[in-house]
């Protein structure tokens, strides 16, 4: 049997510590290579360190150790395993794992951190040549002019969109923002690549192909980083070489919400730490935070630190996976982020929140069975963590620290809708995942899309800008390749399926089915964006289990539900969960389908919403269960039910359509609220068991929500949800 020691990573960031549990066997497995930053890829990697002639010892490269690994692996009846001392290894080229670097059942290939040591993978290049900006730049302000630094790159340098001075991110020059106009008169309003500006707020500039806009694009839920391609200051028209979400007009919601601004312009270069880069010319300037630029200024140059790669027939039945191999105990820091080209206009995954196939994390799995990354960190980049694309099955991603980064945690991206169901049955637990979005606030911290049978459970997630966690596989039925991941269909496997045929047509290629979310900690998510969720599920299939879920503590005035099942949604288990303290609407659970609502709490103190705690928005929802839940609210403003159609066709929902029964609605100041629900409801032959009472909780305001052993809620038959359960699992055994 294995037994188990610890050695403790302590990961920095900002004036923060992590510490990161890193599990080594105790099974003398012996340690077939090791890699040092002292390393040399001449020597023989059978030593930890150099020896005293200096004729063998470590590698120094990850490439060096995958290739001289494949000559182990034949006939191996035990692990192979690499052992990577602590220290910095800079990446210039993504470290690919095929087929060929495969393990099997008897022999995982293992890359793992030495004892107590911290290996740190970053593609940060450091930028010397600093000069104090002496030349006449007409663009630069007056008072920044004597404050700036410049740098001319080697011709060998990458282009970057990000900074860092080591770990920490630099900001671009950014403007100061500004609030769209509405101009009707205007065609190009609506093209998704122009839009109409105040007088005065943008001007031409000589680096235009530099300058970015960051916008919100009409809708609350996403924003997009398009680069500039002209700008018409007589007419006020500016237009984009790369086309929006959604047309670059006036944000829908919220009167002079600033929606615009413009980054990488040289005259917005006015505060320390910001910095802007000319590609033309190939010179960075950089007004640096201590007066002078230091030795760690440095540009990623890589999205892609690792890929582990099968080989993918992409049209056809069949993939060949990369298999068993084990990550373990790594840290990676510093890199770049995904530039969305026209070229992808099509390929976004809901709303564009991510991209389908596409190089947008530090770890990429692209065809890959049995695979692991546990006990890692993930910090200080600009660019998602973690992807598990096309034909990703029985991997496990645990344990692992996600902090400060650009995108998406954790993103399970299948193939599109088809009858190609390869993205499967993977486990996402114990990660500690906070301040994802920092560059794509859109991102959410766990994402899956045309994935199913995964369980999803224990993770500690929150400081989103967006969603917490999303599961999906919404298409909008577009053969033109236009609309919303529509060149992710199948075409050639869904035959004459459609956005018009039925949920039951439709739900066959839909992949995102059987996938149990629970026992998940989220708080403080939604802190930007607008109308999101903590959990959230659309569009992704039968039998998603969202159970024993603790989200907490969103005061967030975006906040849109608790849990949410949008358009297309059906046949979904929302059990167990406990709802507490949300801003913005409020609503606690949403249905817009045919989904089941079963033993719930939904608690105080909650702002007053403006909709529901529960919230029906969709049809069909015949045969519904609405069971078991207990809403417990400290205001009597506070209305139970929203029931009105928000979207797609047909009537409005009916709670008489529902089996709705056995709840317990409880308001703290007012001992008759609910009661009028009560009484309507039941003249309808529903809620007939439901009580207005106290549950009789051990102590709410103290986050104590079991029930007291004569309480109503026990009665009629609610099963006690145990919190401690839920979030980290410090003794989780992987």
């Amino acid at each position: 049997m294995k037994s188990y020691k610890y050695s403790c990573l302590i990961v920095p960031f900002g004036f923060m510590l992590f510490f990161v549990l890193a599990k080594c066997s105790t099974k003398e497995n012996k340690v077939n290579f090791y890699i040092s930053p002292d390393g040399n890829d001449s020597w023989s990697g059978r030593s930890d360190a150099p020896n005293k002639e200096g004729t063998d010892g470590p590698f120094r490269t990850l490439a060096k150790a995958r290739d001289a690994v494949r000559s182990e692996i034949p006939g191996s009846k035990e692990d192979v395993t690499v052992m990577i001392r602590g220290g910095k290894y800079v990446l210039d080229e993504t470290v690919v794992f095929g087929p060929e670097d495969s393990g099997n059942e008897k022999c995982r290939i293992i890359y793992r951190n030495y004892p107590g040591e911290r290996p740190v993978f970053t593609s940060g290049r450091t930028i010397s040549g600093w000069e104090k900006l002496e030349e006449a730049v007409n663009d630069v302000q007056e008072h920044a002019k004597d404050k700036i630094f410049v740098a001319e790159l080697p011709a060998d340098f990458k282009h970057f969109y990000s900074l860092f001075e080591d770990t920490i991110p630099l900001p671009r020059a950014r403007s100061k923002g500004a609030v769209l106009p509405y101009r009707p008169d205007v065609w190009q309003y609506e093209d998704k690549s122009s839009f109409v500006f105040e007088k005065g707020t943008l001007r031409n500039r000589g680096n235009i192909e530099d300058i970015d806009i960051v916008i919100r694009p009409y809708y609350a839920w996403v924003m997009n980083i398009l680069p500039l391609k002209s700008i018409d200051e007589k007419n006020n028209i500016a237009h984009t070489s790369v086309k929006g979400t959604y047309p670059l007009r006036k944000f829908r919601w919220g009167r002079g919400t600033v929606n615009m601004w413009i980054e990488n312009a040289l005259n917005e270069l006015d505060k320390p730490g910001e910095w802007v880069y000319h590609s033309s010319t190939r010179k960075l300037y950089l007004w640096p935070k201590d007066g002078k630029p230091g030795d760690k200024i440095v540009a990623p140059q890589l999205i892609e630190f690792f890929r582990i790669e099968g080989e993918t027939d992409y049209e056809g039945k069949t993939d060949k996976a990369t298999r068993h191999i084990v990550f373990e105990g790594l840290n990676f820091t510093c890199a770049d982020y995904f530039r969305r080209t026209n070229d992808w206009i099509g390929k976004g995954i809901q709303h564009d929140w991510e991209y389908f196939d596409a190089p947008t994390a530090m770890v990429r799995m692209r065809g890959a069975e049995n695979c692991e990354f546990r006990n890692c960190s993930f910090l200080q980049s600009s660019s998602s963590a973690i992807r598990l694309d096309l034909h990703c099955q029985n991997n496990n991603i645990s344990g692992n620290v996600i902090k400060n980064i650009g995108g998406t945690g954790i993103l399970l991206a299948g193939y599109g809708p088809g009858t190609k169901d390869v993205n499967k049955d993977n486990r996402i637990t114990n990660n500690h995942i906070s301040d994802v979005g920092q560059v794509y606030w859109h991102s959410p911290a766990i994402f899956l899309w045309q994935s199913g049978g995964n369980l999803v459970a224990n993770n500690l997630i929150y400081n989103t800008p967006y969603t917490g966690i999303v599961v999906s596989g919404r298409i909008v039925w577009d053969k033109a390749g236009i609309k919303e991941c529509s060149k992710t269909v199948r075409w050639h496997e869904v035959g004459t399926t459609t956005g018009d045929s039925t949920w039951k047509e439709r739900e066959r290629f839909l992949h995102g089915r059987n996938n149990i979310i629970e026992k998940n900690e989220l708080h403080h998510v939604m802190e930007v964006l607008g109308d999101g969720n903590g959990i959230y599920i659309s569009g992704a299939g039968r039998g998603n289990i969202v159970r024993q879920n603790y989200i907490h503590d969103c005061p967030s005035n975006h906040f849109a539900e608790g849990i949410r099942c949008d358009d297309d949604q059906h046949e979904t288990t929302i059990e167990s969960n406990i709802i507490v303290r949300l801003g913005g609407m409020a609503t606690g659970i949403c249905s817009k389908g045919r989904n089941d609502i079963i033993n719930n709490i939904v608690a105080m103190p909650l702002t007053t919403p403006a909709r529901g705690l529960f919230a029906l928005e969709g049809t069909p929802v015949d045969g519904s269960l609405i069971k078991h839940n207990i809403v417990f609210v400290d205001n009597s403003g506070s209305p139970l039910y929203y029931l009105r159609r928000t979207s797609g066709t047909g009537g409005d929902p009916e709670l008489i359509d529902c089996k709705v029964d056995k709840n317990i609605y409880y308001c703290t100041t007012d001992e008759n609220w609910g009661m009028a629900h009560l009484k309507e409801q039941q003249q309808y032959g529903i809620e007939l068991k439901s009580k207005v009472a106290d549950p009789l909780f051990v102590d709410p305001w103290n986050d104590d929500f079991r029930l007291n052993e004569d309480s109503p809620g026990l009665k009629l038959g609610f099963q006690q949800i145990n919190r401690k359960a839920i979030g980290l699992n410090r003794s989780n055994k992987n």
